[in-house]
């Protein structure tokens, strides 16, 4: 069986791969969108880390862990917050220069040395629904480490 359609002579069978082509065509587009969407979605958003989290950071060449309590709020439309930690180093310290960039969260805090003299610590934390895992810099002394934390309930 022979038609004639947008000017052109189509067979039965023709017509159907034409139109079934045009449908998988539609519904790649579809799942194209569809997974940025939800690539989107699975991103942090900043109400995301508001809470307190908990976990033990570890400085190269250093034995014993050290504890750091981050306390995380949203001020003024931002995310704010502020550290401590076991030692000492940091008590309530407020955190600067903070960042989040898909699922990379990362921030500077001024810590105070055994000496009392002060130094930059940068974090950059990946992080995964409520953990986060990452590194820490304090460049003033030439120190590198890491911190695990998890976000408390």
């Amino acid at each position: 069986m022979k038609f004639l359609m947008n000017g052109s002579v189509y067979t039965r069978s023709k017509y159907k791969k034409e139109e079934i082509m045009k449908r998988m065509k539609r519904l790649a587009l579809f799942l194209a969108v569809a997974m940025g969407v939800s690539f989107n979605l699975m991103a942090q958003k900043p109400a995301d880390l508001v809470g307190t989290w908990v976990g033990l950071s570890t400085l190269e060449g250093m034995d014993n862990p050290n504890e750091l309590t981050l306390v995380m709020e949203m001020k003024d439309g931002s995310l704010a917050g502020h550290i401590t930690d076991q030692f000492g180093f940091m008590s309530q310290s407020p955190i600067f220069e903070v960042k989040l960039e898909e699922s990379i969260f990362s921030f500077s805090v001024i810590i105070s040395g055994p000496s009392g003299k002060e130094a930059t610590m940068v974090l950059k934390m990946n992080v995964e629904k409520d953990s986060m895992k990452g590194t820490l810099e304090i460049p003033d002394i030439e120190m590198n480490g890491t911190w695990e934390a998890t976000k408390q309930k």
